[in-house]
């Protein structure tokens, strides 16, 4: 009877730390946010760090993604948010006003619904000095126009001027949709090879977003073709990762891709060399990353520029 009694005993035990463990595993999203999340940071002195970022329907699970989104900004530490897919102004605004060190613009010309560009960036350190939309006569080649920006970079009494281009391509498969695509980048390029041609346009350009395509698909079908044929005046920094099997921005479901890029003229590879790209993964860290935040990963850049 003494063994029977042990073993019921036993058991009884067992079962309650299974249950204790069920119930530990679920806390962890109850957690408070700055404890679920803590992800490497990327911001360093002595560079400009920019990175574009997808933030999916942001604020896709409202409040959670707006606490969510503000402490990746915060771990990450960087110094030029990119931002694509803003569909509340307000939650954009109350995201900005939660972060002391920076500052944000929507671009809520881009588009006439509620899908826009945005820039977050550290107001010590960056401003915006003037702000445009490109191609607003052609929404269909361009759903959402691109917001063009022309900052200044301060650190250490080293200044960086540069013209900012957040893109947000035409997404989705299929032969329309890539036309789309095609025609948008060519339009653009023409606009920046315009722009460099001009005497009073800095020739500083970076090109950041959601281009919604593959850098290294093969022959007509690569839409990139045009910057990529002009290797004196274009670089994409993120060609390096171009077929990788580990290196992908886009997390959604089973498919896997690098659909985020960041583009320079030669202007800017000339004068600051050195430049790193990065493939951020904060997913791998914050296992709720995709439920309250996007489907797509930032991808950043340093620039050596000071």
């Amino acid at each position: 009877m003494r063994t029977f009694g042990k073993l019921t005993c036993l058991l009884a035990i067992l079962l309650w730390l299974q249950g204790c463990n069920e119930r530990l595993t679920d806390a962890t999203s109850e957690l408070p946010i700055e404890e679920q999340i803590e992800v490497p940071g990327y911001g360093v002195d002595g560079t400009l760090e920019i990175a574009s970022w997808n933030i999916e329907r942001f604020p896709k699970n409202g409040q959670e993604s707006i606490a969510s989104v503000r402490e990746l900004i915060l771990d990450m530490d960087i110094d030029i948010f990119a931002v694509q897919e803003i569909t509340d102004a307000d939650a954009f605004d109350a995201l900005v006003a939660s972060l002391d060190e920076y500052d944000g613009r929507l671009g809520t010309g881009a588009a006439n619904f509620a899908l826009w560009p945005g820039v977050i960036y550290k107001k010590d350190m960056v401003e915006v000095i003037s702000e445009e939309y490109l191609f607003t006569n052609d929404s269909y080649t361009f759903p959402r126009a691109p917001y063009a920006l022309y900052m200044r970079a301060v650190e250490n009494g080293l200044a960086f001027d540069f013209n900012l281009i957040i893109l947000h391509l035409k997404a989705s498969g299929g032969s329309e949709n890539e036309a789309r695509r095609r025609n948008a980048i060519r339009d653009l390029e023409n606009y920046v090879d315009l722009q460099l041609q001009q005497p009073n346009v800095d020739r500083d350009f970076i090109i950041a977003g959601d281009w919604n395509d593959l850098l290294n698909d093969t022959g007509a079908s690569n839409v990139f073709i045009p910057f990529l044929d002009d290797t004196l005046n274009y670089r994409f920094l993120t060609e390096e990762f171009a077929g990788s099997a580990t290196e992908y921005s886009f997390i959604g479901g089973s498919f896997r891709s690098l659909l985020d890029h960041i583009m320079i003229t030669s202007s800017v590879d000339t004068l600051y060399q050195n430049i790193e790209i990065e493939i951020l993964k904060p997913d791998q860290s914050f296992p709720q990353y995709e439920v309250q935040v996007s489907d797509h990963r930032p991808v950043a850049a340093r620039f050596p520029v000071f």
